[in-house]
């Protein structure tokens, strides 16, 4: 078991809830046993720090704090989470990330040190993180699988990789104003990402298989919003939510561009219906045109371009304090968001931060096309300057993750 690892597992509880706060979560471990849990509430309440040494009480003496995010040192809606921990007479304190905020970037550190707390940050946090063999048999308790050096330390590296992964958007909102827009794309072995009918109708098309699905419900409980389409609304009808992932379902968003939704579209659709009789995931559709049978918040764009309409509804969400804009797109938005870029301005300004595509190695879809004499629908092809950084595979399905090229 690694301490972090759990840390960052409550820290998902608190996204969407902490906001424009990030979400953090924190654990106190006394002799080997979690005494203490916590993620951070909504802006003005504790933070994951505070809320994991309440519930350690007095525990929390001579105990130690894990915790994903470096602790904020400064006042703000709340006093400082440097001074609950030497208040609480927490011994030592292992953090995952530093935080880019100015105002705490390498000052907690110090401050916790001065009142001679042991800290450890980053990746050197993560590798100690872990519960070792002569801390408490009763881990076990807590289901803590006790490893050996080497695997301990692997377990810790990823851990670490996690942990940064979880905090990218947040790194980049804090630096840009800016909400991350990260689009996931799956494709078959001939690259098609859809298909439409004999009639020129889309239809659905399941092209990975459930390890990609897994993640990519991961990612979706990562995000704040996760934004489709009209086109894959009406051709997939998704749900949009996390069943296979642990976490908050994120605000579902529709970018509705010129189509008019009708009264009968959209009591045909998931994602304006309710779930079991109460009030679904809270809704936005973004649009280029009125729309008058849509009922709940609907954002009416004004600008003349695809360039202008996506840069104003970024700015809306960056406004609501989201870090991470999920996005599954169809073809036809694939092509607005990756497309020509020459009309915004000298710096090229791309539309996207994160591209995750997934390709199957499957050819039953090919033949699942041909048999229900079904036309494919290409992806439009990643930007020539786009950079692949990562890749992995499950499954029969590859992930490639790519970056803008600058």
């Amino acid at each position: 078991m690694n301490f972090l690892q759990l840390a960052l597992e409550l820290s998902f509880g608190s996204i969407g809830v902490s906001r424009p706060n990030p979400a953090v979560g924190a654990v106190v471990v006394k002799d080997g046993l979690v005494v203490g849990r916590g993620a951070t509430q909504s802006p003005g309440n504790a933070h994951a720090e505070v809320m994991a040494l309440r519930d350690a009480g007095e525990l929390a003496r001579g105990a130690v704090l894990f915790v994903t995010l470096e602790p904020c040192c400064h006042y703000g809606r709340t006093p400082p989470c440097t001074k609950a921990i030497i208040e609480a007479g927490i011994s030592e304190v292992y953090y995952a990330h530093a935080d880019p905020n100015p105002q705490v970037r390498g000052k907690s550190r110090g401050i916790l040190e001065a009142a001679d707390i042991k800290v450890y940050e980053g990746k050197d946090a993560c590798l100690r993180a872990h519960a070792e063999s002569g801390w408490n048999d009763r881990c076990s308790a807590e289901g803590c699988t006790l490893l050996s050096p080497d695997e301990s330390e692997n377990e810790g590296a990823v851990v670490y990789a996690e942990i940064e992964r979880f905090f990218e958007a947040y790194d980049y909102f804090v630096r840009n104003k800016k909400t991350f827009v990260e689009v996931k794309i799956a494709l078959s072995e001939n690259d098609f990402m859809g298909m439409q009918d004999s009639n020129g109708r889309p239809a659905p098309l399941n092209i990975t298989k459930q390890g990609a699905a897994c993640w990519n419900h991961e990612l979706r409980a990562m995000s704040d919003a996760i934004l489709v389409g009209a086109g894959t609304l009406l051709a997939d009808n998704p749900s949009l939510d996390v069943r296979f992932a642990h976490g908050n379902s994120p605000v579902k968003i529709l970018w509705a561009g010129h189509h008019e939704f009708t009264e009968s579209e959209i009591s045909s659709l998931k994602f304006f219906s309710q779930v079991g009789g109460e009030t679904s995931i809270p809704r936005q559709v973004f649009t280029c045109v009125e729309q008058p049978a849509i009922k709940g918040e609907t954002i009416l764009l004004s600008g003349n371009t695809f360039e202008e309409n996506w840069t104003e509804m970024i700015a809306e969400l960056s406004r609501r304090g989201m870090h991470r804009l999920m996005v599954e797109p169809g073809a036809h938005l694939s092509a607005k968001i990756f497309g020509d870029s020459g009309d915004r301005g000298e710096k090229n300004t791309p539309l996207w931060n994160r591209l995750d595509l997934w390709k199957s190695t499957d050819p039953s879809v090919e033949r699942f096309l041909s048999q229900e004499n079904c036309e494919g629908i290409a992806f439009p092809g990643v930007p020539d300057s786009a950079v692949a950084k990562e890749s992995a595979i499950i499954g029969p399905d590859v992930l490639t993750v790519y970056y803008p090229g600058f």
